[in-house]
């Protein structure tokens, strides 16, 4: 009888002390401030100027590159993301026939993986295009046009 208890005690101490230690990198973390930037930090820019944006982008999201036609506002309501999420989900957990077209997958990030195992982005925004303010790549300007032209003799 001893010994069981002599075994429960040191089971007591040992819970104890791992959850001491799970909960204390929580407890001083909560001290410590946010980071600064470092001192002297630039943002790293492209030849002309602007912000360099190179890295890995995703575009696994179920936010349309512009906005489709007859949406007004940047942001749907919650009620009507509902419902895009449940027609999206509904489309993509139907199965489909092997070897079909609507069989194949391409995208090769997710290879191996059903489409219902991917996962999306989801949010409120109607496009992810956010400037100009109605959602949509502008048109192309004449200078643009222009380099497309020459581009497509060469």
């Amino acid at each position: 009888m001893h010994t069981n208890r002599r075994f429960l005690n040191s089971g007591s101490i040992t819970a104890a002390v791992i959850a001491a230690s799970l909960l204390t990198p929580n407890l001083v973390g909560a001290q410590v401030p946010n980071p600064s930037p470092a001192d002297g930090y630039t943002v790293p820019r492209t030849p002309d100027g602007q912000p360099d944006f190179e890295g890995f982008w995703s575009n696994a999201t179920y936010t349309p590159l512009q906005r489709r036609d007859g949406v007004a506002g940047e942001f749907y309501t919650a009620e009507e993301v509902a419902a895009i999420e449940a027609r999206a989900l509904e489309r993509e957990s139907a199965q489909t026939v092997p070897g079909t077209r609507a069989d194949v997958h391409y995208d090769f990030t997710q290879f191996g993986l059903d489409r219902s195992q991917a996962t999306l982005a989801t949010g409120l925004r109607t496009s992810l295009i956010f400037d100009p303010p109605d959602g949509r790549i502008p048109p192309r300007t004449a200078e643009g046009q222009r380099i497309m032209a020459q581009r497509g003799e060469e």
